[in-house]
């Protein structure tokens, strides 16, 4: 039995590392720069060292400080939109940051485009099987932490490939301090962008990112990005499973999931969420970087990055499905 585990195990590593080696070779000569796992991986590394990133958390002004120094480093400029929510989960008033970065090439009119995911880190670990331990905070290794090394070391390609249209980052806070069950708890900082920032910010689209670092991944589409944004979702996971057979896969989940996508599907703005849902350290004290795997986050750092200029190469317009809205 043991020796059969062994076998699957060294199987899926090996899978992994020739769909990494596919990516790579398939790449035209003129690509240039790649993103590269590694460095991203010791994103998430430097943000467990700081501590957790929940409200209150040690690691926050530290992450807050990562981000914008990688940033500002490409000469993309930042800002920290700052607002306060009560948070029932912990019962108390909460101040959140949702960090801003708008990357802009030499097409100034092109429709902008939203990459996004949370920073936060949950301030519980509700679902730990150590009862003790539940009412501590995350480290948020994937659950947190790959989202903001992804986009960071995406922001460093599209720079250094020269990336022709405009892209807005977006790091949302508070995404993770709600009560199961109760929807209008979960993602507070994306609500918030939503309902005060489009008229400065006219996203044309976004794709969102969380729990994507996970080592065994597997990314379907959810519920609320193929009802809602069935034209982005088909094209993206169609494109995506071309490149990435293995960690992607058009058949989709039989549910939604609440994430920072779900306020701009709701206001009719096209919005898909790339998330491996199925990963068991989640909400727990085992959610830290040893789980997370540079390979992953290469691969998809690459796909969404390779969508990215196929799209600024053959622009389309994606629609909401105003059928399937729920709100």
């Amino acid at each position: 039995m043991k020796l059969g585990i062994l076998m699957v195990n060294l199987l899926r590593s090996a899978l992994m590392i020739l769909v990494f080696l596919m990516l790579l070779l398939s790449a035209p000569p003129e690509a240039g720069a790649r993103f590269d796992g590694r460095r991203a991986f010791e994103f998430i590394k430097e943000q467990c060292e700081a501590g957790p990133r929940s409200p209150g958390g040690p690691g926050r002004e530290a992450c807050l400080v990562l981000m914008e120094r990688e940033l500002s480093a490409l000469g993309i400029h930042t800002h920290r939109q700052k607002f306060t929510v009560p948070l029932s989960l912990i019962k108390r008033i909460a101040e959140g940051t949702n960090l801003i970065a708008l990357y802009e090439g030499d097409r100034p009119t092109s429709d902008l485009i939203a990459l996004s995911t949370h920073w936060d880190t949950r301030p519980i670990a509700d679902l730990d099987p150590d009862p003790a331990l539940r009412g501590f905070p995350i480290p948020g290794g994937n659950d947190g932490g790959s989202g903001v090394a992804l986009l960071l070391e995406l922001a460093r390609v599209v720079k250094a490939r020269q990336y022709p249209g405009r892209i807005l980052f977006i790091f949302f806070d508070l995404e993770d301090s709600g009560i199961p069950g109760r929807d209008t708890d979960w993602c507070l900082g994306s609500r918030h962008f939503a309902a005060h920032s489009l008229c400065d910010y006219p996203v044309s689209w976004g794709i969102n990112v969380d729990m994507i670092a996970d080592r065994d991944l597997k990314i379907r589409p959810e519920l609320f990005s193929l009802e809602k944004a069935p034209d982005l979702t088909r094209e993206f996971w169609t494109f995506a499973e071309q490149r990435a057979p293995f960690h992607f896969s058009r058949n989709p989940l039989d549910f939604g999931i609440f994430d920072d996508h779900k306020p701009f599907l709701d206001l009719g703005i096209p919005w898909i969420n790339l998330i491996d849902f199925s990963y068991p350290p989640w909400h727990t004290h085992e959610d830290t970087p040893d789980k997370c795997s540079p390979i992953s986050l290469e691969i998809v750092g690459n796909t969404i990055l390779e969508f990215l200029f196929h799209h600024s190469e053959n622009p389309v317009k994606f629609y909401l499905n105003n059928e399937n809205q729920r709100r």
